[in-house]
């Protein structure tokens, strides 16, 4: 993780008139044009692609321009391009002046400094109860992982209600999955489509990253046998 000191600035904020602290926070404004023409930047990959899922949730698709140093108490960064990060209303809710705990940490991850190790620590949990898939999502840290970073990523699930959140998405993922593995031809084996669709994970966890919710939810009930089963078998 970058070594900086952002949680330093609660403590050099700019001290000024209600009057000119409304007005520099006023200076933001979503619709206009230049702020669009930042979102638009922000959101396009070195190569080209248009990438609109929410970095902070990887569920909804950007609605807005979050501020990390949030505009109540930060008036003076409320245009500033660095301050500002692309992300869906409900995260933008979720989060609103919130960004220190209670140890004066940051407690959301930032996406510009925050060096997020390339190895799994979000783990979907699958197996077949009463018939019904049954899904726990859990946070497990390997090695690499310091004390703050775990702090950090931990609240930012918490806050953000990430696990509750992918629980009540799981099922129009479950039924897309579903859906793929009865569509591949009758007599393919079990493990070419296993395989096929361990794949297709890996592609979307190089786009997305090594936590990308879909993708760990999906390896996860393909490489549980008795999951891997049900979802096999005609409705």
């Amino acid at each position: 993780m970058a070594d900086d000191n952002l949680e330093e600035l609660r403590n050099h904020h700019l001290t000024m008139t209600k009057s000119k602290a409304d007005a520099l926070r006023g200076l933001y404004q979503y619709k206009a044009k230049k702020f669009k023409d930042l979102k638009l930047e922000l959101t396009t990959t070195p190569k080209g692609r248009i990438s609109n899922l929410c970095p902070y949730c990887q569920l909804e698709i950007v609605g807005t321009l979050d501020h990390i140093l949030p505009k109540t108490p930060f008036p003076e960064y409320s245009t500033m391009p660095w301050n500002l990060i692309p992300c869906c209303a409900t995260c933008n809710s979720k989060k609103d002046d919130d960004w220190l705990d209670e140890h004066n940490q940051r407690c959301f991850i930032n996406f510009y400094i925050d060096d997020i190790p390339p190895v799994q620590y979000f783990y979907a949990d699958v197996s077949v109860v009463n018939g019904e898939i049954d899904i726990k999502y859990n946070l497990r840290f390997p090695a690499g992982y310091t004390s703050t970073l775990r702090a950090r990523i931990e609240n930012h699930y918490k806050k953000l209600d990430l696990l509750k959140r992918y629980l009540e998405n799981s099922d129009d993922v479950l039924e897309e999955l579903r859906s793929v593995i009865r569509n591949y031809a009758h007599g393919v084996p079990d493990g070419e489509i296993i395989t096929s669709i361990n794949n297709t994970c890996k592609d979307m966890q190089v786009l997305f990253g090594e936590n990308y919710w879909k993708a760990v939810l999906e390896r996860a009930c393909v490489n549980t046998s008795a999951v891997f089963n049900l979802l096999k078998q005609p409705q």
